[in-house]
């Protein structure tokens, strides 16, 4: 039987098998990383230990325009030596393994983000994104159209 909405958990949906950067990940890394999983943000961990998150867009800031007139080799030089502890942000807001999916919608909504660290007890555990909230949401629905309406 197929629970409904309320009742499924962030377990159930989140991605835990997402890389992880520390504060000493360079900026050049740190954005191969996000591109080649397709993330918009990475957490930053030591130990385990969630210490902050890494956006795509903060990442991309840091990386020169193409109107600069930097050597391609000065480019990537500099931006090995830039680490991602220079532009993380700093608590991030989290989610718990057991939080119900709509807990985390809540959440997602007061913090202004797309995707939040998943923790099981004080340690990273995974990541869960709204488009994994948009895909729980719509296992409810036929192929034809026609979603459930729970409540």
């Amino acid at each position: 039987m197929k629970k409904e909405i309320p009742e499924r958990r962030v377990s159930e949906y989140m991605n835990s098998a997402t890389p992880v950067v520390s504060p000493r990940t360079s900026v050049q890394d740190a954005l191969h990383l996000v591109r080649g999983h397709g993330f918009s943000a990475l957490p930053v961990c030591d130990e385990g230990r969630i210490l902050g998150m890494v956006r795509e867009k903060d990442l991309l800031a840091m990386t020169p325009s193409q109107a600069t007139s930097l050597s391609h080799y000065e480019i990537h030089t500099l931006l090995a030596k830039v680490t991602v502890e220079a532009i993380m942000r700093y608590p991030p807001a989290t989610v718990s393994l057991d939080l119900t999916l709509r807990e985390a919608a809540e959440i997602m909504l007061k913090s202004s983000s797309d995707i939040l660290p998943v923790m099981d007890q004080d340690r990273f555990a995974g990541l869960i994104s709204w488009m994994d909230l948009v895909d729980a949401a719509l296992e409810d629905c036929s192929p034809l159209g026609g979603c459930e309406r729970n409540g």
